[in-house]
C-alpha cells in the first residue's frame, strides 16, 4: 500500500478507536468488578425517555402519552443544559451514565430493555414510574416482572379510586424524602390509571387511610430505592396523572432530593430528633376512671427504663393524692387532663377559665400550691378549641397533646393560636399519632390485633421518623385490660430498639422542639463533599443536634467531619444505614459554625 498522508491518517484513526474500545472495555470491568462508580464523581446528565411504542399504544387507545411526559418536562427544565430528551435511537446508541427518567413507559421492547440493562451496567441511574415496562414493544401484557427485577421490589396489587387508602405518608429524614415532614398526607387523587403496591428492602413512602391505619397484612408500599452492582434506582409506584392533586410545592421537593440522590449528590439536613434517634416515643395515660391503675402503667415503664407522662383529670386524682405523688416521685411527668371529662371546643370563654382555674386549685390541694412543674394538657375527648389554646398558655401550660386531625404530619408544631408568639412562648402541639385503645375497641380488635396493631404503629413511626404518640386509658389498663395485655409486646419491641427510639416524656419532647427551632442548616456540595453551615439563634445552647447526611455511594459514608469554625462543637458519626450517616453535635452555643464533610 502506497504510504500517503490519507492513508497514514485512516490508520492514525483506526489506532486511536482501538484505544478507545480497550478504555471503555477495562472502565466497564473496573465498574462491574468494584460494584461502585464513585469514582465518576457526580452524574450530570438527565434523560427523559420519550418511548414510540408507548406514544403510539396511548394513540390508538384514544389517549396522549405526552399528558404522562408534560409534568416531567415542567420539572426537568429547571436542570437547564444537564437535562435532555431522548429517543429511542438514542437509548440504543448507548447513553453516557447520567439519570435516565422512564415516565410510565408502559411498552418496552427487548432492544430497549437490553440498552437500560446496559446503562445501567456503565453506572446509569435510573428513575421509573408506574407500569413501566408492563407491556412488550408490540403492546402485550407481560406484567410487573422488568420493575420488579430492576428496582429489587414486589408489586402486590392495585389501589382503586374507591379505596380509601389514598394518602402517600413519605418518611421524613429518608434519602429520598428529607425535605418534606414525617408521615405527611399528600392526597394521591382519584385518577383512571391505579395506583400499584409495593414491597421492598428500602421504602420511601408508603399509601395509607387518613387516619394513618397500618396495614398488617397487605403491603402498602409507595416509593422504593435501591443501589445494585453500582447503579441507583427509584421507582415512583403512582403515574403522573396524579400530580396535579399533590401540593405542587412539597412534589418539588421531594423530587429535587430524588433526584440529588440518583445524581450521587449527598445532601444534609437538619434531622427531627437529636443524638441520632431516628423517631421519638411517648407513651402517656389518660388518668381517669379506675385512676388507681396508673400505678401499674408506671411499673411497666419502669421495667423498661421509660417515664411516661400522665395527664390527670383532677376531679379523680384528688380522690387518689397518693397515687399522685408516688408517680411524681418516681420520676414521671405529671400533667393535666382538666378538671372533669368533657371536652372544650365550643364553649364561652369564662366557662374555659373557670375549668381550668378548678383544675389548677385541685392539683394544688394535692401537691401544694407551687404546681409550676406540670406544664402539659391534654383535652377530654380531644376537644379543644383557640379559646382553649389561648388560656392554657395563660396558665403556663407548655404543650398540649393533641388528635390526629390537628395536624397534616407526624411531628410537633407550634400553636398558631397567638401568632404574636415565636417559639419560645407559643403552645407546642404534640399529635396523637398512634392508636389508643378507644379506636381498638370501635374498630373490634382482638388482643393478637391489639399487640401486633401497637407494634406496627411503632415500627412505622421508627421508619417514617415521626413522633409515636400512644395514648392510654386508665381504664384499660385493669388486669385484664385490653392495653395490659397487648403492652408487653410493645415493650419488647421498644426494648430491642432503643438506640432508634428517643423514648422520653412530654416536657422533654416539647423543649427539644423549641431548641431545634433556634437551629437553620444550609449545605453546599463540593467536590469530595459537603460545606454545612449551622446556625443556632440565642439564647438557647443545644445539646445532641444531629444533621442527617446522604452517602455519594452505597456504604460510602463520610470519612471527615472537620469543623471550619473556632469554637464549633465535637462532631460523631453515627451510621444510620447504607444510605445515611447521622452527624451528631455536641453541645453547642448560639453562634454560627462551619463544618466540611469529607467522603
Amino acid at each position: 500500500m502506497i504510504d500517503t498522508p490519507l492513508t497514514r491518517t485512516a490508520r492514525l484513526r483506526q489506532r486511536l478507536a482501538v484505544k478507545r474500545r480497550v478504555i471503555r472495555v477495562c472502565w466497564l470491568l473496573l465498574s462491574f468488578l468494584s460494584g461502585q462508580v464513585f469514582a465518576a464523581g457526580a452524574l450530570n446528565n438527565i434523560y427523559l425517555y420519550r418511548s414510540p411504542a408507548t406514544t403510539m399504544f396511548f394513540q390508538v387507545n384514544g389517549s396522549d402519552y405526552s399528558a404522562m411526559l408534560q409534568p416531567w418536562r415542567e420539572y426537568l427544565k429547571s436542570f437547564g443544559r444537564d437535562f435532555r430528551e431522548v429517543r429511542k435511537k438514542d437509548l440504543l446508541a448507548g447513553l453516557e451514565p447520567g439519570v435516565l427518567v422512564l415516565g410510565s413507559t408502559l411498552l418496552l421492547g427487548e432492544d430497549e430493555r437490553s440498552a437500560i440493562n446496559a446503562y445501567l451496567q456503565r453506572g446509569g441511574s435510573l428513575l421509573a414510574t408506574w407500569g413501566t415496562g408492563a407491556r412488550d414493544g408490540r403492546g402485550r401484557w407481560n406484567g410487573y416482572r422488568f420493575i420488579e427485577k430492576t428496582f429489587d421490589m414486589t408489586v402486590d396489587g392495585e389501589i382503586n379510586a374507591d379505596s380509601e387508602r389514598l394518602f402517600m405518608m413519605p418518611n421524613g429524614d429518608g434519602p429520598l424524602t428529607w425535605p418534606l415532614p414525617a408521615g405527611m398526607r399528600m392526597y394521591m387523587g382519584k385518577v383512571a390509571e391505579p395506583l400499584l403496591r409495593i414491597h421492598g428492602p428500602q421504602l420511601a413512602a408508603r399509601y395509607m387511610d387518613w387516619g394513618r391505619t397500618p396495614s398488617l397484612d397487605t403491603p402498602d408500599g409507595a416509593i422504593s430505592y435501591a443501589e445494585i452492582q453500582g447503579a441507583r434506582r427509584v421507582y415512583l409506584s403512582f403515574p403522573e396523572s396524579t400530580w396535579s392533586t399533590l401540593p405542587d410545592k412539597q412534589m418539588r421537593l421531594m423530587l429535587d432530593a430524588v433526584m440529588s440522590w440518583l445524581r450521587r449528590q449527598p445532601r444534609s439536613w437538619l434531622a427531627a430528633w437529636p443524638k441520632g434517634k431516628l423517631a421519638a416515643g411517648l407513651l402517656e395515660m389518660d388518668t381517669e376512671d379506675k385512676f388507681p391503675n396508673a400505678i401499674n402503667f408506671a411499673d411497666d415503664l419502669e421495667k423498661a427504663g421509660i417515664q411516661g407522662t400522665f395527664y390527670c383529670l383532677t376531679s379523680e386524682a384528688i380522690k387518689y393524692p397518693d397515687v399522685v405523688r408516688q408517680l411524681r416521685q418516681r420520676g414521671h411527668e405529671l400533667a393535666y387532663h382538666a378538671d372533669i371529662h368533657i371536652g372544650f371546643a365550643g364553649q364561652p370563654a369564662q366557662q374555659q377559665e373557670e375549668r381550668l382555674q378548678s383544675m389548677l386549685e385541685q392539683m394544688g390541694d394535692i401537691l401544694g400550691p407551687d404546681t409550676s412543674m406540670l406544664t402539659g394538657f391534654r383535652a377530654p375527648t380531644e376537644s379543644y378549641d383557640r379559646i382553649t389554646e389561648l388560656l392554657l398558655r395563660k396558665y403556663g401550660m407548655r404543650h398540649h397533646a393533641a388528635d390526629p386531625a390537628s395536624t397534616e404530619a407526624r411531628l410537633p408544631f407550634f400553636s398558631a393560636a397567638d401568632p404574636r408568639f415565636g417559639v419560645d412562648d407559643a403552645l407546642v402541639v404534640l399529635p396523637r399519632t398512634n392508636y389508643d385503645d378507644i379506636n381498638f375497641k370501635t374498630s373490634g380488635f382482638d388482643d393478637e390485633r391489639i399487640a401486633k396493631q401497637l407494634v406496627r404503629d411503632f415500627e412505622e413511626s421508627v421508619e417514617m421518623g415521626a413522633l409515636g404518640l400512644l395514648s392510654v386509658h386508665s381504664q384499660s389498663y385493669g388486669p385484664e385490660g385490653s392495653m395490659t395485655l397487648g403492652m408487653p409486646t410493645l415493650l419488647r419491641y421498644i426494648g430491642q430498639r432503643r438506640e432508634k427510639i428517643w423514648l422520653v416524656r412530654a416536657d422533654e419532647i416539647t423543649e427539644w422542639w423549641r431548641k431545634r427551632a433556634h437551629v437553620s442548616l444550609t449545605s453546599d456540595p463540593n467536590g469530595t463533599g459537603e460545606t454545612v453551615d449551622i446556625l443556632v439563634r440565642p439564647p438557647v445552647k443545644v445539646d445532641g443536634l444531629t444533621v442527617m447526611v446522604t452517602h455519594p455511594a452505597r456504604g460510602k459514608m463520610p470519612i471527615q467531619v472537620r469543623a471550619l469554625t473556632t469554637g464549633a462543637p465535637e462532631t460523631k458519626l453515627m451510621p444510620v444505614d447504607e444510605y445515611r450517616t447521622a452527624i451528631v453535635l455536641g453541645n453547642t452555643s448560639p453562634g454560627s459554625y462551619r463544618f466540611e464533610v469529607k467522603f
